[in-house]
């Protein structure tokens, strides 16, 4: 048993470390500079809107975690971290419970972009399964997946 422990943890730290090393010197550079500390779980190259980014998952130094999508050329376009639900804005809890009036918000989402204006994502169960709807900071609905 001691054998095959070591070697899933063998297995799990070459597969950290292979994702890791597919992160190019400028993401890696990004994050180290914006998250002070931070420990690097996965960098995965993907198209978004036809533009090619990284997305990086992270364990920040209070523990954690993050998602954050970074250019090839080491530009942080957004950082996605799950919040407690009683941090959601209440403007937002407000168009939600307007627009979901039977639905409970199980699990919430703060995303940040360079540019503009934060947004979160609320998770909820439905009759039909999950869904996930987002909504500005003031309110404002923007979409449901």
């Amino acid at each position: 048993m001691t054998i095959l422990r070591s070697s899933i943890l063998v297995a799990s730290l070459l597969f950290a470390g292979a994702a890791r090393a597919d992160c190019p010197a400028t993401v890696k550079t990004a994050i180290e500079k914006a998250f002070a500390k931070s420990t690097i779980k996965t960098c995965k190259a993907e198209k978004e809107h036809g533009a090619d980014q990284f997305e990086v998952k992270l364990t920040k130094a209070d523990g954690t975690s993050a998602e954050v999508d970074v250019s090839p050329d080491g530009k942080i376009l957004q950082v996605e971290e799950k919040i407690a639900v009683d941090k959601v804005p209440a403007a937002v809890m407000k168009a939600f419970a307007a627009k979901y009036p039977k639905a409970k918000v199980d699990v919430a989402e703060k995303q940040t972009p360079a540019q503009g204006q934060a947004s979160y994502e609320l998770g909820f169960a439905t009759d039909s399964g999950r869904k996930e709807a987002t909504f500005t900071e003031d309110g404002k609905f923007v979409e449901e997946e």
